[in-house]
Order: structure tokens, then C-alpha cells, then sequence
């Protein structure tokens, strides 16, 4: 019981250590927004860090996964203003990031308060209803990106990551005419949604005078 004691401790000083090292290195590279690329890096990383603590400490992988992405919605609500994007866009696409920054953190309270009530309010009111609202907001912000300040080698990705997001929605919205669910159908491509945050890494990373 000692061993695996120590044995947790360790890990857990292992993953505070290699979080020290990534800020420092972070602070000493200029990039157009550090808050955008470490917002966006967290999403493609959300799942496998949730498996990664379920093995390591035992928490459920959904827990951590709820969490983490409320973390990655909050930075980039933060940064969005980072960007050449008109103001107002850039509202809401602020608003879009926090308010799902907030949903999903309800979604990780309600899973330790254990209330079938609130569970469903976070789950089934909010994380269907105004959370589909949200995204699509969010996609309208990255599409305004792409528009209004993306260049060079990094807009060609990003025309690629917002092309198949586009597809999938008409894709989407076909099944739903057809009365069948794309969430239960094709619900492996709801991965590419992943896609804008994967080219906002790169975006993010650009120095200021790209």
C-alpha cells in the first residue's frame, strides 16, 4: 500500500514538473496568441490525458474529460481577441467559448454531486439544446479567422479543417431530413470537429509580425 502510495506521488511530481518545463519553454517563444495555441492544443489532447489519469490516479476518464475541455473553451474565449477579427465576431465568438467553457464544467460538477436533476439539466437541456447553438457560433468565429486573418501555409489548412467540418454538418442535417441520427450513425465523424483546434495550434503559433 506504501509502494503504490509513493508510486502515485511520483507520477503526480512527474506531470507537475513536465507542466513547469512546457510554461517556461511557452514564455520564451513568441507567438501570436499563447493562449489560443495552449487553448487549442487541449482539445485533440483531452481524451487521451482522460484515459491517462483514469490509468494512472483512477479518476473517471469523463470526469477529467468534462474539465478539460471547459479549460481549453475558457483560453480560447480568452484569446480570440488575438486575432485581426472584427470586434463584434470576435464577441461572439468570446461568447460562444465561455459558454460552453461553462457548460461543460456543470457537465464535470454533476458527475461528482451525483443529481439526477441538475444532470440532466446540464446533459439534456444544455448540452443538447444551447450547446449545438454554441458550436455552430463557434464555427462561424473560426470561419471569420480564416477570412480575416489567416495566411500563408497555415490558411490552406485551415480551409481543409473547415471544409470537412462544413461537410459534416450538411451531412448532419441530411440524416436528420432523412430521420435518421448522425449522432448515433456517423458518430466517428463528429471527430472532425477537432479540426479547427488542430489548425488554431498552428495559427496560434505564428509569430506577430506574420
Amino acid at each position: 500500500m506504501a509502494f503504490y502510495f509513493l508510486l502515485k506521488g511520483i507520477n503526480c511530481l512527474t506531470l507537475i514538473s513536465l507542466w513547469h518545463i512546457i510554461q517556461r519553454t511557452f514564455l520564451l517563444i513568441k507567438m501570436k496568441s499563447r493562449r489560443g495555441f495552449i487553448g487549442a492544443i487541449i482539445f485533440p489532447s483531452a481524451i487521451p490525458l482522460a484515459l491517462l489519469c483514469q490509468l494512472i490516479f483512477g479518476v473517471e476518464a469523463e470526469l477529467i474529460f468534462h474539465f478539460v475541455c471547459a479549460a481549453g473553451f475558457a483560453l480560447v474565449s480568452l484569446a480570440v481577441f488575438d486575432f485581426k477579427i472584427p470586434t463584434l465576431i470576435n464577441w461572439a465568438g468570446r461568447l460562444a467559448a465561455g459558454a460552453l467553457a461553462v457548460i461543460f464544467l456543470l457537465q464535470g460538477i454533476s458527475q461528482l454531486i451525483k443529481n439526477d436533476s441538475f444532470r440532466y439539466l446540464v446533459f439534456q437541456i444544455l448540452g443538447q439544446q444551447l450547446e449545438a447553438v454554441l458550436v455552430k457560433l463557434l464555427l462561424l468565429w473560426f470561419a471569420a479567422l480564416l477570412i480575416f486573418d489567416s495566411r500563408g501555409k497555415t490558411r490552406i489548412l485551415g480551409f481543409v479543417a473547415m471544409f470537412l467540418v462544413f461537410c459534416v454538418e450538411i451531412f448532419s442535417y441530411y440524416r436528420a431530413f432523412t430521420g435518421s441520427s448522425s449522432d448515433t450513425d456517423v458518430a466517428v465523424l463528429k471527430l472532425l470537429y477537432l479540426l479547427p483546434f488542430v489548425w488554431l495550434i498552428f495559427e496560434s503559433r505564428k509569430r506577430d509580425n506574420l
